[in-house]
């Protein structure tokens, strides 16, 4: 019989393995329900990021439509600004025209201011020179008078 118990001895060990084996089967399937549930909860924490991602991809788009909202707001006042400058620009050009047309009125006016006090001078010695003449007339007449009066001596 030894035949029947190297049977039973390899049956046993058969018997040993497949526990084993099955043990460790049993194992794996708890590993992978354990790894089954990671992954479950790995996925819904996935779309809850997602989902998140996509809440933050909606304010960032109103943030954009805002931020170009502003940039074509600045661009007018940029353009505004600029318009305004070149008036700006324009009325210091006419401006200076205007102060360069006064320097040339003042430099007129100081020219005839002086042509006038020149041509007051000469009438002015005009009158002294009468005035001097009109005395001396003066008294050559009351002699004539006083002569022909018989008052002259």
């Amino acid at each position: 019989m030894p035949q029947t118990e190297e049977r039973i001895d390899a049956i046993e060990r058969n018997v040993a393995d497949i526990r084993s084996a099955v043990r460790l089967q049993n194992a794996m399937l708890t590993t992978c329900g354990e790894q089954i549930g990671d992954l479950r909860t790995g996925q819904h924490e996935l779309r809850k990021g997602q989902d998140e991602l996509r809440k933050g991809q909606d304010e960032l788009r109103t943030i954009t439509a805002d931020l170009r909202k502003g940039q074509d707001e600045l661009r007018v006042i940029t353009d505004d600004l600029r318009k305004g400058q070149d008036e700006l620009r324009a009325t210091t050009a006419d401006l200076r025209a205007g102060q360069d047309e006064l320097r040339k009125g003042q430099e007129e006016i100081r020219e005839t201011l002086e042509g006038f006090r020149s041509a007051f001078a000469v009438v002015l010695d005009e009158v002294r020179q009468q005035k001097a003449w009109r005395e001396e007339f003066s008294h050559k007449v009351a002699r004539v008078i006083a002569k022909s009066e018989g008052l002259d001596s």
